[in-house]
């Protein structure tokens, strides 16, 4: 019984993550092939991702409510889902965002933040997935440092945009615009690090 219930909670988990890759490919593909016309078909759809994320936590944190015991200390398993949950919110709130300040085209170094977040995100699913067995697991750590290393670049990639946007364009709208989207995905890069975060804590509790 006990290795039934261990499991729900790591596939569970596992699950989670797995939402935040299919919003991170979902948006990537959104802004790769970028169409005012199907921008709000396609914010739909990526609240439907998000919508169905929201039900996996909440099922998971309504039986947390009635466990005694649980595979990792339950702040860690209430946490981890908080910040996996954040993470497809975060992308989420990035198509909001195109929708509601209505862009009609993608600025360059857009589409290499889009393809970076995937490759983040796919990491994270790497950490959690290996959460199981995490005191024997060989890539668990580098997972996590792929996403932090991932989210670095990141990092050097947001300044050289919003820099070029504050040096090149004009128009106060679009900046204002532009400046919250790309805040938007910074902030997904952030998620995403601050679940390997909680990976990496529950690593180093239980070593």
């Amino acid at each position: 019984m006990k290795q039934s219930r261990d499991q729900y909670y790591f596939e569970t988990m596992a699950r989670c993550a797995e939402f935040g890759r299919r919003a991170a490919a979902y948006l990537q593909e959104s802004l790769d092939g970028f169409d005012t016309a199907t921008l709000g078909a396609r914010m739909e759809a990526m609240h439907a991702i998000e919508h169905d994320a929201d039900m996996l936590k909440h099922d998971m944190m309504e039986r947390l409510g009635r466990e005694f015991m649980t595979p990792i200390e339950l702040e860690d398993l209430v946490a981890l889902s908080q910040e996996l949950d954040n993470v497809v919110d975060c992308i989420d709130d990035v198509m909001q965002r195109i929708y509601i300040h209505n862009v009609t085209a993608m600025r360059d170094d857009v589409p290499e933040l889009a393809a970076l977040l995937v490759r983040c995100a796919q990491a994270l699913c790497g950490a959690v997935g290996e959460l199981v067995n995490f005191r024997k697991s060989e890539t668990i750590r580098p997972a996590i440092v792929d996403v932090n290393s991932l989210e670095s670049e990141a990092d050097g990639l947001y300044l050289k945009a919003m820099r070029r946007l504050y040096t090149t364009e004009t128009d106060p709208i679009t900046v204002i615009s532009w400046t919250h989207l790309y805040d938007g995905l910074e902030n997904c890069f952030d998620a995403c690090e601050h679940a390997s975060d909680v990976i990496e804590s529950v690593i180093m509790k239980n070593s």
